[in-house]
């Protein structure tokens, strides 16, 4: 607390008597970065549902509106970095209470989404998909995604598209979907 404080230039009873607590700072300070994104997101699906009706989006373009938030912003990208990075390692009786909290109504959103885009698909596997996705974003936000080049700057578009279209094509494979009907 004492070196966060400093480097905020505050006192450490400033920080206690506004947050709390350590984990009360951790949790505004998460809040703080993923919020805007999750936001982002529901306006992405939106707009990507609009385009596509009365028809569902293809589930490589719900993927994309998942995606592309986490990419858009390079200024954030450290930051956001390191908050996504430490909320998707920690344990879950550490950030549990907090992902649910920031995650459970955009991951019902995506997945209400995926299932119009995949009928028939059983709930449990576009669930299992959905993680497998944000798996493969959390290893790619982290940074070990080129360890033979871990500077090289991502391009934003280029990012989500190949983590969409891998995702897109490992969820159709999961749910029994195999490529074929929309997506």
């Amino acid at each position: 607390m004492r070196a966060i404080t400093a480097e905020a230039g505050m006192s450490v009873s400033a920080a206690n008597y506004h947050f709390g607590s350590k984990e009360a700072l951790l949790a505004a300070t998460i809040r703080r970065h993923v919020e805007p994104i999750n936001e982002r997101r529901l306006a992405e699906l939106a707009r990507t549902e609009a385009e596509s009706a009365p028809d569902p989006p293809d589930v490589e373009a719900i993927l994309r509106a998942f995606l592309f938030p986490s990419f858009e912003e390079p200024s954030e990208r450290d930051s956001h970095r390191e908050v996504v990075s430490r909320l998707h390692s920690d344990p879950p009786e550490r950030v549990g209470r907090l992902k649910n909290e920031l995650y459970t109504a955009m991951r019902e959103r995506f997945c209400d989404a995926l299932a119009r885009a995949l009928p028939g698909a059983d709930r449990a596997q576009i669930e299992v998909g959905y993680q497998f996705c944000i798996g493969v974003m959390v290893h790619v936000i982290a940074g070990h995604h080129m360890p033979s080049a871990p500077t090289k700057e991502l391009d934003p578009e280029e990012t989500t598209q190949a983590i969409a279209r891998y995702t897109s094509a490992g969820l159709r494979a999961l749910v029994g979907d195999g490529g074929g009907g929309n997506g």
